[in-house]
């Protein structure tokens, strides 16, 4: 069975498409894996860009989703991760099946300055994704599901 997990952030633009994209690439077949935001912007282009150079992949395709029509739609997943304390402040709907919320509180990627230095601070924020994208699917492949979750996670039973 597929694990299905839904990336939340506030705008759905920069840190929920990038783990959308990790967990994809680093779960493979065993993850169903979507992303969503309380309030949907525009997909990061700089995003898009860093994980491009980073990991040799293309999210230029990625669409902002809004949180709210994929649980009309009556979607169901085992986890719902939070990746910006704003999402995490927000309610959120009870998804069926759910095995727990988790909230990862990864850096915001926002930044002024140059492109250059924009990315830079997008590459901080992929970095802390990417650690825990990889210890989340070690947990879960290893059956530990809502439990062995590291305490930071704050996971909701």
């Amino acid at each position: 069975m597929k694990t299905k997990v839904l990336f939340v952030c506030s705008a759905n633009t920069t840190r929920s498409q990038m783990a959308q994209a990790l967990l994809r690439k680093f779960g493979g077949e065993d993850f169903e894996v979507d992303s969503a935001g309380i309030n949907p912007g525009v997909l990061n282009p700089l995003a898009v860009e860093v994980i491009k150079e980073d990991e040799n992949m293309d999210i230029s395709s990625y669409t902002t989703n809004k949180v709210m029509d994929y649980f009309k739609e009556g979607r169901h997943y085992h986890y719902v991760i939070t990746v910006c304390d704003e999402a995490a402040k927000e309610p959120c709907p009870i998804f069926p099946s759910l095995d727990g919320v988790l909230h990862w509180n990864i850096t915001s990627p926002a930044s002024n300055g140059s492109d250059e230095e924009k990315k830079a601070k997008i590459r901080v924020s992929k970095d802390e994704i990417k650690t825990n994208i990889l210890k989340f699917i070690e947990l879960v492949k290893n059956q530990h599901i809502k439990d062995g979750f590291p305490e930071s996670w704050q996971l909701n039973k």
